[in-house]
C-alpha cells in the first residue's frame, strides 16, 4: 500500500507531515520511496538480465534520449552503486541470476539508491541469505540511516526487530496494536501485543 502496488481504502499516507497521493508504484517512487520486496526472485530482480540493466531500469526515462539509453550514462551509474555498495560480480554485465543471495540483494537496494529514494521499504531483508552477507546488508542500513534515509523494516526475525530498530510498530490482525520505544524493547512484551494479549 506504501508502495501503491494495493489501493487505500481509508486513512492518509503523510510524507515530512504533508498528505501524498500513491496510487501506483511510479507515484512512490515520484516521491522517493523504494521497495524491497520478500520476493527479490519474483518481484525485486529481471533474473535473466545484466547487473547494470537491473540498477538502471527504474531511472532508464532519465538517462535516455528520443528512447535510446544512455549506455556511458547508464555503466556509470551501475558502477557507482555497485562500488558504494559493494556488490560481488565478475561484470557488470553478469545476469543477476548467478550472483548469490546477498548480491542480489545488493542489486535490488542499487535500484533504489539509483532512483534517489529518500524512504527505503524493506520487507524481510535478510530472508535466505547467508550470515555474512546479512552483516553486511545490517551495515548497509545503518549506514543509509546515518547518511538521513528514512528506513521501514518490515520482518519476522524478532532478533533482527531488536538488534537494528530505533523503533517498533506491532501489528495484530492488520490493526495497530501498539509502539515500543528502543529503550522499552522486550521480546515478551512483543509478542504478546503482536499475539493481541495487550
Amino acid at each position: 500500500l506504501l508502495f501503491g502496488a494495493a489501493h487505500l481504502e481509508q486513512g492518509e499516507i503523510l510524507i515530512n507531515g504533508n498528505p501524498v497521493q500513491i496510487k501506483s508504484p511510479a507515484d512512490a517512487i515520484k516521491h522517493k520511496t523504494g521497495f524491497l520486496t520478500e520476493d527479490r526472485k519474483g518481484q525485486g530482480l529481471f533474473l535473466e538480465m545484466a547487473v547494470k540493466w537491473n540498477i538502471s531500469f527504474p531511472i532508464v526515462k532519465r538517462i535516455s534520449k528520443y528512447g535510446i539509453v544512455n549506455t556511458k550514462k547508464e555503466e556509470a551509474i551501475a558502477k557507482k552503486y555497485k562500488d558504494r555498495i559493494n556488490i560481488k560480480t565478475p561484470s557488470l554485465l553478469q545476469q543477476v541470476i548467478n550472483l548469490s543471495g546477498g548480491n542480489q540483494q545488493k542489486v535490488v537496494l542499487a535500484k533504489s539508491l539509483a532512483s534517489e529514494s529518500e524512504i527505503l521499504i524493506f520487507d524481510e531483508p535478510t530472508r535466505g541469505i547467508d550470515v555474512g552477507a546479512k552483516q553486511e546488508i545490517y551495515h548497509l542500513m545503518t549506514e543509509l540511516a546515518d547518511n538521513g534515509i528514512a528506513i521501514l523494516m518490515i520482518s519476522s526475525d524478532m532478533e533482527e526487530l531488536l538488534g537494528m530498530s530505533d523503533r517498533i510498530i506491532v501489528m495484530c490482525e492488520g490493526e495497530l496494536a501498539g509502539e515500543v520505544q528502543k529503550e522499552q524493547f522486550n521480546q515478551n512484551y512483543i509478542l504478546d501485543l503482536a499475539s493481541g494479549i495487550h
